[in-house]
């Protein structure tokens, strides 16, 4: 990690990630626990369930950077960078391995944070973290779940999307990663701090990526009942077919709100459409 932060990408990486946070007026914590140190970067101070933010992977927490000030002006609003992906957060030797040590980070995070329920809002892996501890032990402290764009969680990649991503995830570069970003965003105009702190993680030093497996019929049950799960689509998508994950998800979870935003891809979200998706998020954890 420290020779990284010494070069040249971790130079820009980190300094485009501070001033992310800074301008969303996050204040940031260092978590500790057995897994190691977590960054939390809080907004808002309402009382009340607060709303967590994962990200999707090398996205970092600051990829919430555009939606954050809107939730917190009802709601305190915390981020966290995926231990063991892009970010602040710093794993130990005790780090997750599993889906299981994942959740358990997760909660040993919350625990850290004196937080006793939580409205949990994931985007691409962030919402395949947040599923899984929603449908493991942990369960019953989420009181709200919303799921954006989720991939892998109801239904599979498109193999175009997959043949795009592959030269990204076996020889990233800062290069690749704007190609890619570029083709799957259709070329639209994205925060450029953001861009750039992302495209320079292509070289972050990461672990193994840990693959929660997609819930059965059975596990996923277990969210049914007063409309807790609500999962956001972007209608552009390239990772999946909104639409026909959107429908797989109702059979899954017929009491689940489906929402279609009215524009956005895979990768634009949750930068764009800032309104709409701080809308629906809100709407979802009302």
């Amino acid at each position: 990690m420290q020779e990284f932060a010494d070069s040249p990408d971790g130079t820009r990486f980190f300094t485009a990630y501070d001033a992310l946070i800074a301008r969303g007026g996050g204040r940031p914590l260092e978590v500790e626990s057995g897994h190691g140190v977590t960054r939390v970067n809080t907004y808002g101070t309402s009382p009340g369930t607060p709303i967590v933010l994962l990200p999707g992977g090398g996205a970092t927490s600051a990829s919430y950077v555009n939606v954050v000030g809107r939730l917190a002006e009802s709601r305190r609003v915390l981020t966290v960078d995926i231990i063991g992906d892009a970010g602040r957060s710093r794993p130990g030797p005790g780090r997750p391995r599993t889906t299981d040590e994942l959740s358990t980070w997760l909660d040993a995070t919350f625990d850290a944070l004196d937080v006793e329920s939580v409205d949990l809002v994931g985007h691409s892996y962030g919402a395949m973290i947040a599923l899984a501890y929603a449908t493991g032990v942990h369960r019953e402290r989420v009181r709200r779940l919303v799921l954006l764009d989720p991939t892998s969680c109801f239904g599979g990649l498109r193999l175009r999307y997959l043949a795009h991503a592959v030269p990204t995830l076996i020889a990233p570069t800062p290069r690749r990663q704007r190609r890619f970003l570029s083709w799957e965003t259709r070329d639209a105009t994205l925060d450029r701090t953001w861009t750039e702190m992302y495209c320079a993680g292509a070289q972050y030093p990461t672990g193994p990526t840990i693959v929660p497996k997609r819930p059965s019929r059975e596990e996923s049950s277990k969210l049914q009942g007063g409309k807790i799960v609500t999962a956001i689509f972007a209608p552009d998508s390239r990772a999946h077919h909104s639409p026909r994950v959107a429908a797989r998800l109702r059979e899954h979870l017929p009491d689940a709100r489906i929402i279609m935003l009215g524009s956005g891809t895979h990768h634009t979200l949750p930068l764009e459409p800032a309104d709409e998706v701080a809308t629906s998020v809100l709407d979802a954890v009302e």
